[in-house]
């Protein structure tokens, strides 16, 4: 399956999540996205550093496609972020970093049950 593919069966085909994208782990590129989920180099840079430390994302947020969230949760390969009632959901993997915007319709848990049970299908394929 090719990654444009991930990102559109397995997080937009759910229905939950209505924007996704897949970046380098390293945070160099973006590898699949969906239509108008832009994200700039140093956004997808800055997540990326994020995960290297993530305590630091509750000082900064989480700036992607033009928009700051607030930080609700950064730990181990997990970072998740708030903007009013919608919010986004971010999962690293060995190789990728998953990211997920959930609208104000879908609950948090599901958008992140969505995409952490992706990103556990990744790592389990080498990913």
């Amino acid at each position: 399956m090719s990654w444009q593919a991930y990102v559109d069966t397995s997080l937009l085909g759910t229905g939950k999540i209505d924007q996704a994208a897949i970046v380098s782990r390293a945070g160099d590129s973006v590898w699949a996205a969906s239509s108008g989920f832009n994200l700039s180099g140093p956004e997808i840079q800055s997540l990326a550093a994020g995960f290297l430390d993530p305590p630091s994302m509750f000082g900064t947020g989480i700036h992607l496609s033009g928009q700051k969230y607030i930080t609700i949760r950064a730990e181990g390969r997990s970072i998740y972020g708030k903007l009013q009632k919608s919010g986004i959901i971010c999962v690293a993997t060995k190789l990728c970093i998953l990211v997920a915007h959930y609208p104000e319709t879908t609950l948090p848990g599901e958008a992140a049950k969505i995409t952490e049970a992706l990103a556990d299908y990744l790592v389990g394929v080498g990913y």
